[in-house]
């Protein structure tokens, strides 16, 4: 299975606990594209950076991992690096500051970009964060998706940091319109509030989501775990495994990576896929929800964004197989 990723690499920098700044290479997306390589999938991330030594930093863990990075020429990337300052709290919580710049090509056409993405033929498709939100990028990213859609599952995940994104009308529409084209939506309690409020109904927003066109949206709730609700009936509430946390890098897109992986594991990636999507068993959705939630508790376990491999998530995941499902209802 091949993967096609749209979103940010950036540079994190990071005041941990013991007051000492290190700088990483980070983005929510590119923590995804590397987590799908640890999984073992061929991947393909579109996304921006500039030509400066932080650029060339993430280059090279790129190529590192395996990844390929689909950029604009260098001659249109003038911008710098975007950076992301994050602190982490005694609670091992993480809160963030983003310089933030984004534009990426504009769909392939013609020549070579084209050619690599018939090769690639990406059977899911994954997007999310600011890569939805900053224009001129944003427009691109939507369009990508529309050509997409026909042959891939889309895999979305809004990642909303209210502290960077102050236009909340613009980005609750933003967000709606990529719930309504995407396959699979993962979600955080977190981004709903910053979105719709403290007192929104979470369960109820997250179900008028699914109503409006995914066939499945993932709740997750930290230390709490994660909720799935699907279209075909089922609710199913997947227990986040106890550990002692080191911080919560990363914790997300390990558990989007395992979730995109997990899915084509189960023969119901690409868009031939769709309708059988739509009635996915229960034993599939508990399957998917140990193995996603296993990914997000490896990672926490370790610093940084650090996701685990294939052989990491088997060993670990076979011990939540069961208690991993802490609630189920059939509505």
């Amino acid at each position: 299975m091949s993967c096609l990723v749209i979103g940010e690499a950036l540079v994190d920098e990071i005041e941990g606990r013991d007051g000492i700044m290190r700088r990483i290479p980070g983005g929510s997306m590119l923590n995804v594209a590397i987590g799908l390589r640890r999984l073992n999938r061929t991947v393909r991330l579109v996304t921006d950076i500039g030509n400066d030594d932080d650029g060339e930093m993430l280059a090279e863990y790129a190529a590192s991992n395996g990844l390929e990075l689909w950029l604009r020429p260098d001659a249109e990337r003038n911008n710098p690096t975007s950076i992301a300052r994050a602190t982490v709290a005694e609670s091992g919580q993480v809160s963030y500051d983003v310089d933030f710049t984004w534009d990426i090509q504009s769909t392939p056409v013609s020549g070579a970009c084209k050619l690599d993405l018939e090769v690639l033929a990406p059977h899911s498709v994954a997007i999310g964060s600011f890569a939805c939100h900053f224009e001129p990028g944003a427009s691109k990213v939507r369009s990508w998706v529309e050509m997409l859609r026909s042959t891939a599952t889309i895999f979305y995940d809004p990642n909303v940091r209210p502290n960077v994104l102050e236009d909340l009308e613009t980005i609750r529409a933003q967000v709606e319109d990529f719930v309504r084209i995407s396959d699979i939506v993962k979600v955080s309690r977190k981004d709903i509030t910053a979105l719709y409020g403290a007192d929104v109904d979470v369960d109820a927003k997250v179900k008028e989501w699914l109503a409006s066109g995914p066939a499945l949206v993932v709740l997750t709730t930290g230390a709490d775990g994660a909720t799935m609700y699907s279209a075909s009936g089922y609710i199913v509430g997947v227990a986040a495994p106890r550990v002692d946390v080191v911080d919560t890098v990363g914790a997300g897109a390990a558990f989007f990576s395992a979730l995109i992986d997990g899915l084509s594991r189960v023969s119901l990636d690409g868009a031939e896929a769709r309708e059988n999507l739509r009635t996915i068993s229960l034993t599939n959705l508990q399957t998917l929800g140990a193995y996603a939630a296993t990914a997000a508790t490896i990672t926490v376990s370790r610093s940084g964004a650090n996701p685990p491999s294939r052989d990491e998530l088997i060993d670990r995941n076979e011990y939540y197989q069961a208690s991993g499902i802490n609630a189920l209802v059939h509505s």
